[in-house]
């Protein structure tokens, strides 16, 4: 039962933190319709494994019956979406509508008869638990029940690897990598724990006896498994996606305080130089928000600086000058400033070695560690 409940937990977690994740980004983008449909497909196994946590709580007094209903019925709903999506992906894929309503007219049979056998089964009976679906002695209709639902899901998690598999080829390389590890997780979701439970059901109605033996015990870790590697697949481009964006945060928060020197002495004599008023080096060091654009716009605000400064240089900066050579020149165009000697011809303070924005930040964050 503990460990069960484990394997329930890493399943739960999976699904909430994938659901948490593409409501995430569905709040950026809502008229992405892939992204609503994907967002949707979460939500319904998040809802499903609730369900199912509900019924397998210790002390719980919520029904046993009719979560394990609503959990098949939300599964079968979730993977048409779940296909209907993986048909519209890539170039070669079918964009008409007979698949999906030939899917959907699976999943309403299915859930038809799904219901059928769980309002005919009496759920008054002791043995009618449908939480377990490997007891001996129970009613014909908990089996049935079990075996229609791992039916369908077998069917949907084969179909549903095989075209993420097959979708995979015409996606671009992060998203490749991330549609194959979803395609494996229901593989091992279908063929570790669907197929042999449809197996072992077929064995208890037919013969009396299930033909591959403890099905009850090996099969929910693999079913866990397979879970969790179509979220981390789901998830992984993303995931790569939020990598990529705090590794260019932390560089833009890096360069923000090593330009701080530079701009402080600017801003001390050209306070015009900032679009916003001066923050203190404690606000600063905490700032979080809007990181890349602070960053840009102090490199800005140094270069219009610089240029200010430029005419009270005593002589021209060459390429040849070092950064500690010109914080030098700074610091005596600022003395000059200050002694109110009058202006001379501009010229360029930290000329940039290479061409583009990032050869001219290169040489500003120069000038300011030297300073």
């Amino acid at each position: 039962m503990a460990v069960a409940m484990i394997v329930l937990g890493i399943m739960w977690c999976a699904a909430a933190i994938a659901a948490a994740w593409k409501g995430s980004q569905l709040a950026g983008m809502p008229r992405d319709r892939g992204l609503q449909i994907v967002t949707t497909c979460t939500v319904l196994v998040l809802a499903a494994l609730t369900a199912q946590l509900v019924v397998a709580l210790p002390g719980t007094r919520f029904p046993r019956q009719t979560p394990v209903l609503i959990e098949f019925i939300l599964l079968n709903f979730f993977f048409v979406l779940l296909l209907g999506l993986l048909r519209t992906t890539g170039g070669r894929f079918d964009l008409s509508l007979r698949p999906f309503l030939a899917d959907l007219g699976l999943a309403v049979a299915a859930g038809a008869v799904l219901v059928i056998t769980f309002v005919v089964t009496d759920p008054s009976r002791s043995s009618a638990n449908y939480g377990d679906y490997t007891e001996a002695s129970g009613p014909a209709g908990v089996l049935v029940f079990h075996l229609v639902g791992n039916l369908f899901m077998a069917y949907a998690t084969a179909c549903g690897a095989y075209l993420a598999w097959t979708a995979a080829r015409h996606a671009l390389a992060h998203t490749r990598n991330g549609l194959r590890v979803a395609a494996v997780g229901l593989v091992i979701a279908c063929l570790g724990n669907h197929v042999p439970r449809v197996v072992a059901e077929a064995g208890r109605l037919t013969i009396g006896t299930p033909i591959l033996p403890a099905t009850a015990t090996w099969t929910p870790a693999l079913l866990a498994a397979g879970v969790a590697l179509f979220f981390l697949g789901v998830g992984y481009p993303g995931a790569r996606t939020a990598v990529v964006k705090i590794r260019l945060w932390v560089q833009a928060k890096r360069r923000y305080q090593e330009l701080r020197p530079l701009w402080e002495i600017l801003y001390r004599e050209f306070p015009t130089i900032a679009l916003l008023p001066g923050r203190s080096r404690r606000r600063d060091r905490f700032t979080v928000r809007r990181m890349r654009m602070r960053y840009y716009r102090r490199v800005i605000e140094c270069r219009d600086g610089l240029v200010c400064l430029s005419p009270y240089l005593s002589v021209s900066v060459l390429s040849t000058h070092t950064p500690a050579e010109q914080a030098a020149l700074v610091r005596a165009a600022i003395e000059r400033r200050a002694d109110a000697t009058a202006p001379t011809r501009p010229t360029i303070i930290a000329p940039p070695r290479e061409p583009g924005m990032e050869g001219d930040t290169r040489a500003i964050i120069a000038l300011s560690r030297a300073l």
